[in-house]
């Protein structure tokens, strides 16, 4: 586990989370849990994001530790965003208590006073939660904290004239959730108090509008075929693994299935041995080899085999009166009738009983994936039979066979016609000319192409075309889109660049939009927090120019690159920094 800089562990533990193995560590800074075998942490917990904790019970089985965090801009009155909960893997309990007793005396120490209900002391391996579980936040009573409360650098945040509703609060949460980039933006600029947070969202209204649609995305069922693919253990054995999300597949795909796990279980045979009989049986196997015999006989799934065939087959169960007359198949049969042609034999279902089954199977599964895009309720068109029959007809009419028909012409109308004839006759002798008049036309337009010898004056020419040649090759080369890859720039350093640029930026933003318009004492107090807030984008310009001087990297001149690539923020900062306190100036000059 990489250590950031000034950061020291404290304790590690070997701890389970999500039924996955891992070891937990404690830090000064931070609370992380990393899988076995993984090189990242899969989870990271700040100390100031940390609201809550609780314990098992003494006489449990598992000894437990669950911790809430708040997520990012959270309104206090809110429940905490995120939840874990670790178990102890040590085989003694005793041990096991006591390495838990010590993350919770750390957490105790990192826990909101107000919020953990005054100077208790930890209760460690008692039956009941760890002070902070005493204190959940809910906005009701007395016991409800405010933001400064729980933060107390949440006590410069400025809501704004106008709170947002918890709709659009949940919004910014997920956005900042996913975007840690526009998280510390928040966190420099708003939770700072430069800015109110309506003025912050007011230019990424269209982030919140793609958060919505997002968040109301459901994600429907899938298409493909279910197929259980076993994993191979040791020793030649075969493992399936089937989830809630798989047996509610099995369900939909095969209702039978689901009919006798209804009938059976939990009062006559587990859920496990249910589904070991399942895939033991018949009835699954049959799909996974030519042999139809293959697999246990069985009670229960004998009997969904033989209803399988029974149940799909029955034309009974579709409604022919949903069913468009375009697309019914059975109204085929009347061309054999009218017309003399044969009955189509590709429509003769059951010729190939081997494979009836299995047809049938597809069949049922498209129907599925269909009424999944559709819906699963249909209602019937009220419309009269005139009016199916005219939307028949115009829909079997070809157009091919129909009589063609004489397109309809206005007579040109002339009263004297011999004055027409007269003008087209003139016109014709007036575009009429001689071979002499054509090349004396042309050679008024010909030019001399001698290219036996440069040109003699050629003027600024050439100067103009380098300028133009090198204008073209330095934007192709500020295009490319491996550049920062051909500067062999580190990602740290590409990073806080990145981070310069966006902090600048939006500082900027705000500093320009106060100076738009009349001068207040209220814009004049928040503008100059802007300008003096313009030093802490300089000094991480500073750190970034040291850090790329130091690191090491196969660009003999990465200082020099860096500092060319972030002084246009230094020079912005700098201009609307002169041009505020210029304005400013005069503005006192002429009060």
């Amino acid at each position: 586990m990489l250590l950031l800089d000034g950061e020291t562990l404290v304790h590690t533990s070997p701890t389970s989370c999500s039924k996955d193995d891992g070891t937990l560590y404690y830090t000064n800074r931070r609370i992380l849990w990393i899988k076995h075998g993984a090189q990242t942490p899969s989870i990271v917990i700040q100390h100031e994001d940390f609201r809550l904790q609780q314990v098992s019970k003494a006489d449990a089985k598992k000894v437990m530790l669950r911790i809430s965090v708040m997520g990012p801009g959270q309104a206090p009155s809110d429940a905490p965003a995120l939840t874990y909960t670790f178990a102890w893997k040590n085989a003694n309990k005793e041990e096991a208590l006591a390495d838990r007793d010590k993350y919770v005396n750390e957490l105790y120490k990192i826990t909101p006073r107000k919020n953990a209900g005054g100077d208790a002391a930890p209760t460690g391996t008692s039956g009941t939660a760890a002070p902070s579980a005493a204190a959940v936040p809910n906005g009701s009573g007395k016991g409800a904290a405010t933001m400064s409360s729980l933060h107390p650098e949440f006590a410069k945040v400025k809501i704004g004239t106008d709170p947002a509703s918890a709709e659009d609060i949940k919004l910014r949460q997920d956005v900042l959730s996913k975007n840690a980039d526009l998280a510390k933006l928040h966190r420099a600029l708003v939770v700072s108090g430069l800015v109110s947070e309506e003025e912050f969202w007011s230019t990424r209204k269209h982030i919140l509008e793609t958060q919505a649609v997002q968040s109301q995305l459901r994600k429907g069922d899938s298409s493909t075929w279910l197929d259980l693919a076993p994993t191979t253990q040791d020793g030649g054995n075969f493992k399936y693994t089937i989830t809630p999300n798989i047996a509610k597949r099995i369900f939909k795909e095969y209702p039978q299935v689901k009919r006798a796990y209804i009938d059976n279980v939990p009062h006559k045979i587990g859920e496990k041995q249910f589904w070991k009989r399942f895939l033991a049986s018949r009835f699954f196997n049959r799909n996974r080899s030519t042999s139809a015999m293959k697999g246990n006989p069985d009670s229960i799934f004998d009997v969904c085999l033989r209803d399988e065939d029974s149940m799909l087959g029955d034309p009974d169960r579709f409604s022919s009166q949903f069913i468009m007359r375009l697309l019914d198949l059975s109204r085929t049969e009347e061309d054999s009738v009218e017309t003399g042609n044969m009955p189509d034999f590709t429509m003769r279902p059951g010729r190939f009983s081997e494979s009836l089954s299995l047809i049938r199977r597809f069949n049922h599964h498209s129907e599925l994936v269909l009424q999944s895009a559709i819906g699963t309720k249909r209602k019937e068109l009220s419309v009269s039979s005139a009016t199916v029959d005219r939307e028949l007809g115009r829909a079997t009419m070809l157009p091919d066979l129909e009589q063609p028909r004489a397109e309809k012409r206005v007579k040109l109308n002339i009263q004297d016609q011999s004055r027409y004839l007269t003008s087209l006759v003139k016109g014709d002798v007036t575009m009429r000319s001689s071979d002499e008049d054509m090349l004396q036309q042309r050679s008024t337009f010909s030019i001399n192409f001698d290219l036996s010898h440069p040109l003699s004056d050629c003027g600024n020419t050439q100067r103009t075309m380098a300028a133009l040649t090198g204008s073209v090759r330095r934007v192709a080369f500020k295009s490319r889109p491996n550049r920062i890859k051909e500067l062999n720039i580190p990602p740290s350093l590409s990073k806080a660049v990145e981070e310069c640029y966006g902090a600048g930026t939006e500082m900027l933003r705000h500093l320009w939009a106060i100076m738009r318009l009349p001068m207040t004492p209220e814009k004049r107090q928040k503008a100059d927090k802007i300008t003096a807030a313009f030093d802490n984008v300089h000094k991480h310009i500073r750190s970034t120019i040291t850090m790329a001087n130091s690191a090491e990297s196969k660009n003999a001149n990465l200082g020099s690159t860096i500092e060319q690539m972030v002084q246009p923020v230094i020079d912005s900062l700098n201009a609307g920094k002169k041009e505020y306190e210029r304005r400013v100036h005069g503005v006192n000059a002429s009060s």
